[in-house]
């Protein structure tokens, strides 16, 4: 019994260890090359548990107060133009949000987008270790960027190829962009190389733990006594 036992606590104690937030981080970041269309396409994995903290869709009108947004504006009723909002937003995935009434279809815009736009947590809780954001319109070359806890650069990612050309509103160019860092996110920016820039779904959260490359070896480890204490018992047996 106890020859049996003892792979078994080995193989637990590995799954326990994988279990564990990986000590020594380095950003990921993440871009798919699908449409962010609604909440359904946030990457998966991309948040402990499969959602995020914060998910603001903007449609109260204001920004979170976890968050600061720096440079451009919340556009709403007020605007003339069509506003770029997730799809989603107006309940129907149609290729568009609308109509687009007061508190209805909102987004974050700046006629800037080499200025772009950074958004900041600012709130009382644990600092995010996963922060993204939706583009939703604009040109050129988009850069995604952030800053950790402690005002250090986490780098950048570059993408183009999925702007439309349209401003009237649609929606199937939109991406996700985010970042994974277990040492705490303090902000990202996001701009682009060619006239305005829109924004929506501002989101954050725990990244998912990821195990350190020990920890997978203490598993390997683990089933691989298990498998040969069970071939030595069947073997008496």
């Amino acid at each position: 019994m106890t020859k049996l036992l003892q792979p078994r606590l080995l193989a637990a104690a590995a799954l326990a260890a994988g279990a564990a937030p990986a000590t020594a981080a380095t950003p990921v970041f993440v871009n798919p090359t699908t449409p962010y269309l609604s909440s359904a396409d946030i990457p998966v994995g991309f948040y402990f548990g499969g959602a995020p903290t914060l998910l603001d869709t903007l449609e109260d009108g204001s920004l979170d107060a976890s968050l600061t947004g720096t440079h451009g504006v919340l556009l709403d009723v007020g605007f003339g133009g069509a506003r770029d909002s997730v799809d989603a937003d107006d309940g129907l995935i149609d290729g568009n949000c609308g109509p687009q009434t007061a508190g209805r279809c909102v987004s974050w815009f700046n006629g800037n987008g080499a200025e772009g736009v950074t958004f900041t947590f600012v709130g009382s809780g644990a600092m995010p270790t996963a922060f993204g954001l939706v583009w939703t319109d604009g040109g050129g070359i988009v850069t995604f960027s952030a800053v950790g806890a402690d005002g250090q650069s986490l780098g950048s990612i570059n993408a183009s190829g999925f702007a439309d050309g349209s401003f009237g509103g649609t929606t199937g160019e939109d991406r996700f962009f985010g970042v994974q860092f277990a040492g705490g996110i303090r902000s990202i920016t996001i701009t682009n190389s060619s006239g305005g820039i829109e924004v929506d779904h501002i989101q954050y959260g725990a990244m998912a733990p990821v195990p350190e490359p020990g920890s997978w070896a203490l598993l390997a480890a683990g089933l691989a006594g298990m498998a040969g204490c069970k071939r030595r018992h069947t073997a008496r047996a």
